[in-house]
């Protein structure tokens, strides 16, 4: 029996995904405040270049979170989209995530574990009851 639901449904999921990618774009702008100024010393210390970079990616990247998260709850379809995207790249940098911080076992165990939500969700999104309620 397929599911049909009414007009202006608006399913759990979207908003549990829009409000998680709301929550780590503020994550992310709190700890970009606290290495901003952690950085009041920049000359003197002789910080690299990449450092600079890294806060200025790190600050698109949560800008994009929030956007992205604001769009879902309003049912933009841009918002979809770019959420897809953001979780997309998320997954894609989780395997290096053991990598860096050197945990070996049980940061991997739960980076599959996040991984496997990751994939969950970004199916349901895509799926077709999803797109219906951003149209």
């Amino acid at each position: 029996m397929p599911k049909v639901f009414r007009v202006g449904y608006r399913s759990p999921l979207v908003s549990g995904v829009a409000w998680a990618l709301m929550l780590m774009g503020l994550l992310g702008l709190g700890y970009f405040g606290y290495l901003f100024g952690q950085m009041s010393g920049f000359a003197k210390a002789g910080h690299s270049w990449f450092l600079i970079v890294g806060q200025a990616l790190l600050m698109v990247a949560s800008a994009a979170s929030i956007a992205a998260g604001q769009g879902m709850l309003r049912r933009f379809e841009w918002g979809r989209r770019l959420s897809l995207g953001l979780l997309a790249l998320i997954l894609l940098s989780l395997p290096v995530l053991p990598w860096v911080s050197g945990s070996p076992l049980m940061l991997g165990v739960a980076c599959l574990a996040l991984s496997a939500g990751l994939l969950w969700a970004l199916r349901e999104l895509n799926s077709m009851l999803v797109r219906q309620e951003f149209a």
